[in-house]
């Protein structure tokens, strides 16, 4: 007598088969590999898988990750081969807004060495095996979070400059309806808003009209935060002014160029008036916490900044 097999298979399932005719099919695969997942759906939304009892719903659309990424595991969220959200390595999240493991946000103290890859030191622990994008000079509220600067000025084509060069924040009296006027220094000190602002500032105009926004936006020390660095608000550069001690000291470890005490002069995206723009002054500053404002075509430094 021949041998007789069953193969599970949605073309031969239950069907007695000769060895020669089982040589010509193909064992199905189970149904959550096949793109269904376990679900109480009725025989119209669903099918009834051949290896069980339960029915089975088509994957909806959710699930399109493959789990494979940078720091990225397979997660339980499974239908088919596809997931709707993996699981993230140590020191990551899932973004769900941009389908990929993240960095967690740092939490990290004013002054202290901010790095490419997401972490911060303070500068008795300043290390060169990372690379050091600059200083925090501003934390958010809640602690997590908050805006480093670079340790240099920068020239108006955005490129790290080994001297202080100067440049106008803008070559006309404009007032640019989108941006606040804050017109007191205690109005100003609130505003951290310095990503907002610079787009506001670089979409009313060309770089040859707003040079400081546009050079601060042209800085790029790596690949993944071009395009990300920002002319800093009037309270990230107050917050600079009064911090300058902790600040100036990680300047100084990473070799950089410190806050001068005279006559140092370095704009801000804050705008005053149609004629003018808030600028940390550590000349006649002092007592306005480091704010000043001034016309907007003097010829002053620019800071960038970069959220985290």
């Amino acid at each position: 007598m021949r041998k007789q097999y069953i193969l599970l298979s949605t073309v031969c399932c239950g069907v007695l088969l000769s060895v020669d005719v089982a040589a010509q099919c193909i064992a199905t695969k189970d149904c959550g590999s096949l793109g269904y997942k376990q679900s109480s759906c009725d025989s119209g939304k669903g099918i009834k898988c051949p290896f069980g009892e339960a029915w089975y719903c088509p994957c909806d659309a959710s699930y399109i990750y493959t789990c494979t990424g940078t720091n990225e595991s397979p997660s339980s969220a499974k239908c088919g081969d596809k997931y709707s959200m993996c699981n993230c390595a140590t020191g990551t999240h899932w973004d769900s807004s941009s389908g990929k493991c993240v960095a967690d946000r740092a939490s990290c103290s004013i002054g202290w060495i901010y790095y490419s890859d997401g972490t911060c030191s303070a500068p008795a622990a300043y290390t060169t095996s990372k690379t050091a994008l600059g200083v925090v000079v501003y934390v958010n509220p809640d602690g997590i979070g908050g805006q480093v600067m670079t340790a240099w000025p920068i020239d108006k084509n955005g490129n790290k400059s080994s001297s202080y060069v100067s440049m106008y924040w803008s070559t006309e009296y404009v007032d640019i309806s989108s941006l606040p006027n804050y017109t007191s220094y205690q109005t100003a000190m609130t505003d951290y808003d310095s990503c907002g602002n610079t787009d506001k500032i670089i979409a009313q105009g060309s770089s040859s009209t707003y040079p400081a926004a546009w050079a601060a936006r042209s800085y790029a020390p790596t690949t993944e935060t071009k395009g990300k660095w920002c002319l800093p608000a009037a309270g990230v550069i107050s917050s600079w002014y009064n911090n300058r001690s902790a600040i100036d000291t990680a300047i100084s470890k990473l070799g950089g160029k410190t806050l001068g005490s005279s006559d140092d002069h370095h704009w801000s995206s804050s705008e005053h008036s149609n004629r003018g723009s808030w600028v940390l002054c550590t000349s006649n500053g002092a007592s306005q916490g480091g704010l000043d404002y001034d016309y907007k075509n003097e010829d002053y430094y620019v800071r960038p900044v970069l959220a985290f």
